[in-house]
């Protein structure tokens, strides 16, 4: 004879609620020294504004933030918490997978919420030291995607394109932040060490960049160094979906006259940007379910 529990398994709507405030609660203290450095950061720009009159442009698809947001914000979420093994979050009366993937998502609620905030901020200022909302800017181009060696471009060679960033370009911020989120969520839910993976990928990123780009090695033919250099700032790579590849498109040549200029490799494109950000998200997506199938319910029947 089985006895009937005492209370029903609660809904997800309420099990995500519950999280939610426990995401919030958790992050008050990160919260509260973000708004420190944000009001810091508000008065040294206005101080500048003031004395030099240097404005400041509204253009968060430029801005790394959001990105390295999102890839710290799982360090917060899962601070402190047991995640193999038995643990508080763990002895709850919810299927573990669904726990856990309903706390992640708790934990993007609160990271969109913090990404706004940021977007806000950044017009604000904006706003007020009179800067260029809009985006609209004159871009020096070079006549092909290839860097010539210094010295070799002729300045009348170089010709200037009037570039007028998508309002749908402003969404970066939002899904560059998603990007990151779910992929370091994906390695803190699924490895028991995530910081030697993190530490060991870094230092695998720099040690492939180094071997290639020393002179004896043909970078085209070494496959690790494509590969990396693909995934970070390729048509579809990392800044793709970071900056819609403004960083990567960006870069400063020495013409035949001796003068050193910052040029453009081409115009970011909202196509590569909409590509790069199905393609990442849906990386992170899977391996965010991946992770969360590690934490499957082993109990007996």
């Amino acid at each position: 004879m089985t006895s009937a529990a005492l209370h029903a398994t609660p809904r997800a709507g309420v099990v995500f609620r519950e999280q939610v405030s426990a995401v919030a609660l958790a992050l008050r203290t990160p919260a509260i020294i973000a708004a420190c450095i944000a009001l810091v950061a508000t008065a040294l720009t206005i101080g500048e504004f003031i004395t030099s009159g240097g404005a400041v442009d509204f253009a968060p698809e430029l801005s790394m933030v959001p990105g390295m947001l999102g890839a710290l914000f799982p360090i917060a979420v899962w601070k402190g918490e047991a995640r193999f093994g038995a643990s508080f979050l763990w002895t709850l009366p919810v299927d573990r997978r669904q726990l856990a993937l309903t706390k992640v998502a708790a934990g993007w609620v609160c990271l969109m919420t913090t990404i706004a905030a940021f977007v806000l901020w950044t017009l604000v200022v904006a706003l007020v030291t009179g800067g260029n909302v809009l985006g609209e800017q004159t871009l020096t181009l070079l006549p092909s995607a290839v860097v010539p060696p210094p010295g070799i471009l002729a300045p009348e060679a170089l010709h200037t394109a009037r570039f007028v960033p998508s309002p749908l370009l402003w969404l970066i911020p939002f899904t560059g932040a998603t990007a990151t989120y779910l992929l370091v969520s994906a390695l803190a839910l699924g490895a028991r060490h995530p910081l030697r993976w993190v530490v060991g990928t870094v230092m695998s990123m720099f040690v492939v960049s180094a071997i290639g780009s020393a002179e004896h090695v043909d970078s085209l033919r070494f496959f690790p160094a494509t590969v990396a250099r693909l995934a970070e700032d390729g048509r579809y790579g990392l800044d793709a979906i970071l900056s819609a590849r403004a960083e990567s498109l960006k870069t400063v040549v020495t013409l035949a006259n001796g003068k050193t200029i910052g040029v453009w490799r081409g115009l970011p494109n909202l196509g590569d940007w909409g590509v790069a950000t199905a393609l990442w998200i849906g990386v992170g997506l899977a391996a965010l379910i991946a992770a969360a199938s590690r934490h499957g319910e082993q109990r007996r029947r």
